[in-house]
């Protein structure tokens, strides 16, 4: 080998530096943690050889509405009891924005329906996943005097003790 009279300040003799340098890299859709993103010609080289790649491993944060399942997601909505006995439309969030879902009557708690491709998008065949809304029934804790009225006469109604 070679000994260097004079190596320079900044990498010592050894012909390369340390350096900080800004990337943008460019994230697919549908990406989930443990995945790894190539960035070729961006990492380290030898002296007197090509750079090499620098890899880049994705960890996805968690959200506080959505859950991931694949590439369905699960979130969770409370409806009223009235809803759930009666039926009505809500307005179910998705990761695209607001859509409305219809509730049968006699939805029952911890029913769960799907809306279609309102996933996240799979990496290989970019087909959509699908959401699973776990419908969450809200029942009151303290009635009124006119509602435990309202209550008891609807027992009798449907001839329950």
């Amino acid at each position: 080998g070679k000994v260097i009279k004079n190596p320079c300040r900044q990498c010592a003799g050894e012909g390369r530096a340390k350096s900080k340098k800004t990337l943008k890299v460019s994230v697919p859709k549908g990406i989930d943690t443990g995945s790894i993103l190539r960035l070729r010609g961006e990492g380290c080289s030898a002296p007197g050889a090509e750079r090499g790649d620098l890899y880049v491993y994705v960890k996805v944060n968690s959200h506080s509405l959505f859950e991931r399942e694949g590439d369905n997601i699960r979130c969770k909505v409370k409806i009223s009891i009235l809803k759930a006995i009666l039926g009505a439309e809500i307005e179910v969030p998705t990761l695209y924005g607001t859509v409305a879902m219809k509730i049968p009557s006699g939805t029952q708690p911890n029913t769960i329906f799907r809306l279609k491709n309102k996933g996240i998008t799979n990496l290989r065949t970019k087909r959509m996943g699908d959401e699973l809304v776990d419908i969450e029934v809200d029942i009151p804790r303290r009635l009124s005097f006119n509602e435990k009225k309202l209550m008891n006469q609807w027992v009798k109604l449907r001839g329950e003790k």
